[in-house]
């Protein structure tokens, strides 16, 4: 990919989106944080997740299925976007805001609140996280990787 990609979608972008997660989760798998950005950090992808009005009866099956060309490319931002997660998290967690072991935690109490200092793009991003979270707390992690057909 691009050097625009990686300066658009950044460590200091996805830390506050790892935060804002963090503040509606009690704790977030490793393997399943790998997953969030690839949906988070696709433009098209977050106009669609904001326009879910998510049921009981919505599955990630059906998104994927009424929108197939925002998953064509999902593996390659999954590997292309691996780098930017880990050293987020890295990056939280040197300076004490998260925990990791086998659960990636929130240790302050520092919260992310929405508003305009953060940005346009991080706001439209946050608006879409509780529709993405319903989504994938659906599956278990090893059943998301298949359907996303996450090729390691």
């Amino acid at each position: 990919m691009r050097e625009v990609y990686y300066i658009y979608n950044n460590e200091a972008i996805a830390s506050t989106t790892f935060l804002s997660i963090l503040q509606r989760v009690k704790n977030l798998d490793v393997s399943r944080a790998c997953l969030i950005l690839p949906f988070l950090f696709e433009d098209s992808m977050v106009r669609a997740l904001r326009k879910l009005d998510v049921t009981q009866a919505y599955s990630l099956e059906q998104f994927m299925t009424e929108n197939p060309r925002l998953f064509v490319s999902f593996n390659k931002r999954y590997l292309s976007l691996l780098p930017v997660m880990i050293n987020s998290l890295m990056i939280l967690e040197n300076t004490g805001q998260i925990k990791i072991g086998k659960y990636i935690k929130s240790t302050s109490t520092l919260n992310i609140d929405s508003n305009e200092s953060l940005g346009e793009r991080f706001l439209l991003i946050e608006d879409a996280i509780p529709n993405l979270l319903f989504l994938l707390e659906q599956k278990t992690t090893i059943q998301l990787y298949k359907t996303l057909n996450v090729q390691l």
